[in-house]
């Protein structure tokens, strides 16, 4: 929810899942992009496989798959609006950099990393970019009940940034 909200996705929005997984950001975007399209791309054919089913299933008719690694992958796909990262890369910043340079302006970009390390150079990467980057910790954990008593269980944080491309100057 915090990474489809800092992504300001419209209707005629153009979006990259990047390391889409299942699809859950991009079923999700491609519902509040009903008008545009949303390139959920994907490199393992199990994943891409149930992010195709996952789509068809909730009638993301707008979501298409992209058998991939990027940024190779970013060949041929339309500029976006907002471009997600997400999922298991070991370097970020080459995606990071590629993405920003595809980005249309006043379009975000939005990072998703699991680590403290991925976390340091992807931000690195995006200062790098020239514009600036919001960053969260974000930090939840789920409710169990154990012998008739609430508590609750971490679960491992994970950190979101964002940056928003520069829209030109209006003279």
């Amino acid at each position: 929810a915090m990474a489809l909200s800092q992504l300001d996705i419209r209707p005629t929005s153009v979006v990259w899942d990047v390391g889409a997984g299942s699809g859950s950001l991009a079923i999700e975007a491609a519902q509040l992009a009903a008008l545009g399209a949303v390139y959920a791309i994907e490199p393992e054919a199990a994943d891409l496989a149930l992010l195709r089913q996952n789509a068809e299933s909730f009638g993301a008719a707008n979501v298409r798959a992209v058998a991939g690694r990027a940024p190779e992958a970013f060949a041929g796909l339309p500029d976006p609006d907002a471009v997600f990262v997400g999922g298991l890369a070991r370097q970020f910043d080459p995606l990071i950099e590629a993405a920003f340079a595809r980005l249309r302006p006043g379009g975000t970009l939005v990072v998703n990393v699991a680590t403290v390390e991925s976390l340091s150079s992807s931000y690195l990467a995006m200062k790098r970019l020239g514009a600036p980057v919001r960053a969260w910790n974000v930090m939840i954990a789920r409710g169990v009940e154990q012998m008739e008593s609430l508590r609750f269980d971490a679960v491992p944080p994970s950190f979101l940034l964002a940056a928003t491309k520069a829209a030109p100057a209006r003279g």
